[in-house]
């Protein structure tokens, strides 16, 4: 286990399955082989990662309440004793699998709500939103210490102040009134300031949680920038489900592989020339590739 005593990065993003159960609009057609991560190779992952990043956080592309033996993940993350964060659609989060992502290892859930809303923009949304409550209901007797965010992140930059206006951007109005139904709160209560305050709390360490909508890079896409500064390589790095390095979690193809981890030492991977480029290429405000000159992400950071 690593024993650096401050984390290099904020979090790393794991894949530890590449397939979904749903085809949402927002996210981009996996290209690469259907693969998952069997818990041995997930535990030298983490172990890898151990003492260099503050969380892992089960995502990329692909449902990690899909993969095959998600309980046999998290064990193996809590034998090396890093902490998880799931990112999920919710559809899953039924029968055994509410006992599984309730483990003490792990640390918060994310629920793309945006995801149902996309994928069944007809259909009654009470019984999905009803899950979700049940699992909060859990979560909060079981788990009060475990964050739960309930993500919208479909939201368009209102005024120049940063505000948006809830109750225009979601775009099922029978998702907003179940959720509301459910929580007891009032969406006309509910704004959020997209470059300051994108949490509404809803009890505990429960929330809403608001971003806006973002198109994922693709070396098909036009350059956007020859400038710029991101936090990949310094703030965070992502692995794919078959061990491949990349520098950020936007990059869903594999497009910039450092190497692979399952194959190599980290040390190598995050010192080869090509991530060393990257990084400098950061400091200075150069994106030396194709892929983030690119990226309209990056402009975030600006």
């Amino acid at each position: 286990m690593n024993k650096t005593l401050t984390p290099q990065f904020e979090r790393v993003n794991v894949e530890i399955v590449n397939t979904c159960n749903l085809k949402c609009s927002f996210c981009p057609t996996p290209e690469r082989p259907q693969k998952a991560m069997t818990p041995q190779q997930f535990s030298r992952v983490a172990s890898s990662l151990a003492g260099r990043t503050k969380e892992i956080v089960l995502h990329l592309l692909g449902e990690p309440l899909s993969h095959p033996d998600l309980e046999g993940v998290l064990g193996e993350a809590q034998k090396v004793g890093v902490p998880i964060n799931i990112v999920t659609n919710g559809l899953l989060l039924v029968g055994a699998k509410l006992d599984v992502v309730l483990k003490p290892i792990v640390r918060q859930i994310s629920i793309s709500l945006q995801s149902f809303a996309d994928n069944f923009p007809d259909q009654n949304s009470d019984a999905y939103i009803r899950r979700i409550r049940l699992f909060c209901d859990q979560a909060l007797k079981e788990r009060p210490d475990l964050y739960v965010n309930l993500r919208f992140w479909d939201l368009t930059l209102g005024a120049d102040d940063g505000t948006s206006s809830i109750q225009e951007s979601v775009p099922s109005k029978r998702l907003r009134e179940s959720l509301a139904e459910a929580f007891e709160f009032d969406w006309q209560s509910v704004r959020v300031d997209l470059r300051r305050k994108k949490n509404h709390r809803l009890r505990g360490r429960q929330y809403l949680h608001f971003d806006s909508r973002f198109t994922w890079p693709s070396l098909k896409g036009d350059v956007l920038q020859e400038t710029g500064f991101c936090h990949a390589l310094s703030g965070h790095v992502g692995v794919h489900s078959d061990g491949t390095v990349v520098p950020c979690c936007l990059d869903h193809n594999a497009d910039i592989p450092l190497g692979n981890i399952l194959e190599q030492p980290i040390d190598d991977i995050l010192s080869s020339n090509r991530a060393v480029k990257m990084k400098d290429g950061f400091r200075n405000r150069t994106l030396v590739e194709d892929l983030c000159r690119r990226c309209g992400f990056i402009n975030r950071f600006g």
